[in-house]
């Protein structure tokens, strides 16, 4: 009887990947959020130095997570390095301003178009809610108030969130949050117009008006012509004293 050739038994092809169990935020991840938190709602103010030494103490944690979870903060364009210095919260240049402002209209234009050429009912509960807090006292104030900036950028990341890219909704959050920053220092805004504006924006995309992309650009673009507004205030009082 003539044997049978047996095959080598075939083995598994490996995996490419080989990744351990995620078991909750890392070290460097909990700090990032901690001292970015602290940065965006303004307990650490902008022009304020990042030592090293003192957030250790503070946070308890290792000099090296400190240290990473500050260099994802300068990659997020929050914090800067300064040579021979050191580690500073970030004061937005002019130009650094109104790109924020630009990369904000190209994604919440983007995201308006998507929403108003859906078919579905749209949930637009979140957007009601903010503009309640808009609609407060305190927003009538002469400076907006944390609650009011806070429920002014819930607003328009919930609007991009609505339109279903977790990419652009996680790059519009790094935007809001420098926004965030800037609305405390920002020029006088129509704040009688305020809660106003983004009514606008709420009745367009319930009834799914085509003009809709453009109420939203036009609306972040009045920001962008205040910074320059400014801009061009002081660049005048800085004549004015040189004379």
């Amino acid at each position: 009887m003539a044997s049978v050739a047996t095959r080598p038994a075939t083995r598994a092809a490996p995996s490419p990947w080989s990744l351990p169990r995620f078991e909750g935020h890392s070290a460097t991840e909990s700090v990032r959020q901690i001292v970015r938190e602290a940065i965006v709602d303004g307990r650490i103010p902008a022009g304020d130095q990042l030592r090293e030494s003192r957030l250790v103490d503070m946070l308890g944690t290792s000099r090296g997570t400190v240290r990473e979870a500050i260099r994802h903060l300068v990659q997020e364009g929050l914090v800067e390095y300064r040579m021979h210095r050191g580690v500073f919260v970030k004061s937005p240049l002019l130009r650094d301003q109104l790109d924020v402002y630009v990369a904000r209209e190209a994604i919440e234009v983007w995201a308006a178009r998507t929403l108003i050429e859906r078919s579905d009912v749209l949930d637009l509960s979140a957007l009601d809610e903010a503009l309640a807090t808009m609609r407060s006292r305190e927003a009538r104030q002469k400076r907006p108030t944390e609650d009011t900036i806070a429920a002014d950028l819930r607003f328009h990341h919930e609007l991009v969130r609505l339109a279903g890219s977790e990419r652009l909704t996680r790059a519009h959050e790094t935007f809001a949050a420098e926004t965030r920053m800037l609305l405390r220092r920002h020029p006088p805004y129509p704040w009688r117009t305020y809660a106003g504006d983004h009514q606008q924006l709420v009745d367009a995309l319930r009834r799914r008006d085509p003009k809709t992309p453009d109420l939203v650009a036009e609306h972040l673009r009045l920001s962008a012509r205040l910074l320059r507004g400014r801009s061009a205030d002081k660049s005048e009082v800085a004549h004015a004293i040189a004379d």
